[in-house]
């Protein structure tokens, strides 16, 4: 059986967390180990789709900090994304939830 697709596995990661939220670095983490990825090419690939998931209004940003452990470098912003009720919808409607 094939994978689901990596913006369908996202979506399904945020969903588990929805109540607590989950950062963006989790996901990323989930996300390469489950697809057996490494390397910036694909922290930095995952980060551009939560970019279009969050402006695309799928799914919101709860909490920021900054990155103070380099995770996707020293500086940058990370966050904690949550599904919102436009976003559950559309995980209906594709059957991912």
């Amino acid at each position: 059986m094939s994978k689901l697709h990596m913006k369908g596995r996202i979506l399904q990661l945020i969903n588990d967390q929805q109540h607590t939220g989950i950062w963006d670095w989790q996901i990323t983490d989930a996300v390469m180990s489950e697809y057996g990825l490494s390397g910036a090419y694909w922290r930095g690939n995952t980060r551009v789709t939560l970019t279009d998931l969050f402006s695309s209004g799928i799914i919101e940003s709860v909490k920021e900090k900054l990155d103070d452990e380099a995770y996707f470098g020293a500086g940058r912003v990370l966050f904690k994304f949550r599904l919102n009720d436009f976003g559950r919808q559309r995980m209906r409607d594709i059957a991912l939830a």
